[in-house]
């Protein structure tokens, strides 16, 4: 058998012409195919990369209000496909004063957000968030001068009939929110701040932190884990009685051209699998045809019928494995070119044309399994070859 691959290598020497021309075909086949593929694999990760990364296209945001008690957010944070949950204060408790711990006299407004750790809108800077630490957004950076590590104070005042009363906060700043969370000047603190301040602005001053009851919210932010489970979010949450609002139709628009682009490849690559398995197959067989006289030969020398059958194997194996190569170098090299002309203009510095090298490991080994399946088809007229017919030749 080893004589046999000597000989099939020997054979596609002598005849480099022929079977390059077949190579080739292989290349023109897949290098197109391989630059589909890429150019699917960019733009789709261009769009859905972008979904995944925006937390607000994974938000589902409740219209108008509910009473939610604890146990509903308990029950949500459980969910595989919720990836994090925390009430909304009321409007009118939202709006609060931030000033410097030292002298909180005079303060700057903002609108306060429950956050915790996990908080998608807020990235890392969500793990500084705790029991008496905030963060606090780029806007309200801006106006109030604040930075990292300062000590200040929140306080919210309710006008009430005996005079104008006011609850404080002592918090350190510990980050500052990324840029994309909010355009507005937005203190982002603990659920437990929040109840504070919200229990005053509906209670009298004494009556802020009732022990024994458990605290109401009108609404809640939610995230889901991943795009694909925003659907299913919005649709138990509207079995629940609840209007919602979420990007499940921007999602599902990006989804669908990547389905639609994975069925059409899915056809362009059968097609060209097809052709290059007839190409392979009618090479291999004509040029077993074309070298009988020599093969009978050889079997009339001792060569065993089942050691002729690798001959077609080899020269199919290596015809697909040369092509699958420069199919992948043209793919690379075109691919680049793509890219440095268009990846900047239209997607954002992002790649237009992304070929991973799991793409090229995919091209050759179908080639090669390609190539060895077309292969059979020139070994039945290898095994029919008898050593009679090399004597008649001699």
């Amino acid at each position: 058998m080893i004589l046999a691959a000597r000989l099939a290598l020997a054979d596609m020497r002598h005849d480099a012409g022929l079977f390059a021309g077949v190579a080739l075909t292989v290349t023109a086949v897949l290098a197109p195919l391989l630059l589909l593929l890429g150019l699917k694999t960019g733009v789709i990760e261009h769009l859905v990369g972008g979904l995944r990364a925006d937390p607000q296209v994974r938000e589902v945001v409740l219209r108008g209000h509910m009473p939610l008690p604890p146990e509903w957010f308990e029950q949500m944070r459980a969910r595989p496909d919720v990836a994090f949950v925390a009430p909304r204060m009321r409007q009118l408790a939202q709006p609060v004063d931030i000033g410097p711990a030292a002298n909180p006299i005079r303060g700057t407004n903002a609108d306060f957000v429950v956050s915790a750790p996990g908080d998608p809108l807020l990235g890392a800077a969500s793990r500084e968030i705790g029991a008496a630490s905030i963060v606090i957004s780029q806007r309200l950076a801006q106006i109030s001068g604040f930075k990292p590590g300062d000590e200040v104070a929140v306080w919210a005042i309710r006008r009430a009939s005996t005079g104008n009363q006011r609850i404080d906060a002592r918090a350190r700043i510990a980050a500052i929110a990324p840029a994309a969370a909010t355009q507005n000047a937005v203190v982002y603190g603990p659920l437990a701040m929040a109840a504070a301040l919200e229990a005053f602005q509906e209670r009298d001053a004494a009556q802020a932190a009732p022990q024994g009851q458990a605290h109401i919210f009108p609404s809640f932010r939610l995230y889901a884990r991943d795009i694909t489970d925003v659907a299913t979010l919005e649709r138990d949450l509207l079995a629940q009685g609840m209007e919602i609002r979420t990007e499940v139709g921007r999602i599902g628009w990006t989804l669908s051209i990547d389905r639609n682009l994975t069925t059409l490849f899915a056809v362009l690559t059968a097609c060209g699998a097809a052709g290059v398995a007839v190409t392979l197959a009618v090479s291999l067989w004509g040029n077993v045809a074309r070298k009988r006289r020599s093969l009978s030969l050889l079997r009339l020398l001792g060569l065993p019928a089942r050691a002729l059958v690798v001959f077609p194997l080899v020269q199919g194996g290596l015809i697909a494995l040369i092509g699958s190569v420069l199919a992948a170098g043209t793919a690379l090299a075109v691919g680049g070119m793509i890219n440095a002309a268009y990846g900047t203009a239209y997607l954002e510095g992002s790649q237009l044309c992304v070929i991973a090298p799991s793409h090229i490991l995919f091209a050759c080994a179908g080639a090669l399994a390609l190539a060895l399946l077309a292969s059979l088809v020139a070994v039945r007229p290898v095994l029919r070859i008898a050593p009679s017919e090399g004597m008649r030749e001699a």
